[in-house]
């Protein structure tokens, strides 16, 4: 109720000084940004900050006046309890080379969260939509069969990689990836969700970066920077031998070895946390349950 009567204030206010007074728009601008921002640093409060902004943006003179009801009557609307839900989602992403255990350790931490009364869901992030609709169409222009993982390692491929078009796989891949990853991570999230990543934008990148793909400097960017970032990042580090023999010759050792690198640097620049998994399995998860309990459920 206090906030319903912060909102009518500020929005009558705004209307007040838009009819009667002469302000410059420079200054009109500046109060989207201001008043949120002000109120977030005195209450650290998220979701009334959030609706202080969509009131705020009736300040906007871009917006006629006989639109500004529209903002007002929409941060009304956003109850504060739902958008706190939304705030409290988390995303915990495991990555790792193949055979760390990714698949498994993802599906018993949702288990775990659940037993504790937390809403969560976990995806196994291993598919992408737009390239397998692609490599269809491709095959079937060329009238050849759908080429498969074997085709990876083999001098063809290797040819391949030395094409001028070679840089647009891994670009098309992470527009796949946020046409299939993204939509559910917002879906999920907007419902308060917490989302478990088995896979992420990472695994593609390193994997493309580990084949030999000449991969774009703005790839990177894109997918360190301006992908949502993990409320925990968790790499799951094994011996690159074991993961070979437990993917029983997938790729050969040294993919193993240099992707193994990657990972390591991966949660070296985002502040992820190495779990080595060639311990018992429930040792690991254990770790696992210790780690998501000291940095997200006592926050």
């Amino acid at each position: 109720m206090k906030m319903k009567i912060v909102l009518t204030v500020l929005f009558i206010s705004i209307v007040f000084l838009r009819l009667l007074f002469h302000v410059s728009s420079s200054v009109l601008y500046i109060v989207p940004v201001a008043v949120p921002l002000l109120f977030l640093f005195i209450t650290h409060d998220k979701a009334d900050s959030v609706r202080l902004f969509m009131c705020s943006l009736s300040a906007i003179p871009l917006f006629p006046i006989l639109v500004t009801p529209l903002f007002y009557a929409l941060s009304l609307v956003l109850n504060d309890e739902y958008l706190r839900k939304v705030f409290h989602s988390r995303i915990i992403v495991f990555t790792g080379i193949d055979g760390s255990g990714k698949s498994s350790h993802s599906k018993v931490t949702a288990e775990y969260l659940r037993s504790i009364g937390i809403d969560c869901v976990c995806y196994h992030f291993f598919k992408h939509p737009l390239v397998t609709a692609l490599s269809v169409l491709k095959a079937r222009l060329k009238r050849q069969p759908v080429k498969g993982c074997q085709v990876v390692y083999t001098e063809e491929f290797r040819r391949g990689l030395r094409r001028p078009s070679a840089f647009l796989r891994p670009i098309i891949q992470f527009i796949d990836n946020w046409i299939y990853i993204g939509s559910r991570l917002i879906i999920n999230m907007l419902k308060g969700r917490w989302v478990i990543c088995d896979r992420y934008f990472y695994d593609y990148y390193i994997r493309f970066k580990c084949l030999g793909y000449p991969i774009p400097k703005v790839l990177e960017f894109l997918v360190l920077k301006l992908t949502p970032r993990p409320s925990l990042l968790i790499v799951l580090d094994t011996n690159p031998l074991l993961s070979y023999k437990r993917r029983e010759g997938e790729h050969p050792l040294w993919y193993y070895v240099i992707a193994r690198k990657e990972y390591l640097k991966l949660a070296e620049k985002l502040n992820g946390v190495v779990i080595n998994t060639m311990r018992p399995f429930d040792v690991v998860q254990m770790i696992i349950n210790r780690v998501i309990e000291r940095t997200l459920l006592k926050r």
